[in-house]
């Protein structure tokens, strides 16, 4: 079994969820997926994550792509 998430990216700062995905991995150095991938319909502007990692790194992505998000959205 595996437990994901698939948040919606509420910000026009990015024209794709492929492009946030990129900046996300770049300046954060947490690998999300383009929510498209999986809908191009209805994952468009969604990534998706997975709660697999131990929470002590979880926590660090969790609290990098909040940063990454109150800086850029």
């Amino acid at each position: 079994a595996a437990f994901y998430m698939f948040p919606k990216i509420e910000s026009d700062h990015w024209k794709t969820d492929k492009d946030f995905v990129l900046d996300v991995l770049n300046e954060c150095h947490v690998l999300v997926v383009p929510g498209s991938g999986f809908c191009p319909v209805y994952g468009k502007d969604h990534f998706r994550m997975v709660f697999l990692p131990n929470i002590d790194i979880l926590g660090k992505a969790f609290d990098s792509i909040e940063s990454f998000m109150r800086k850029n959205a």
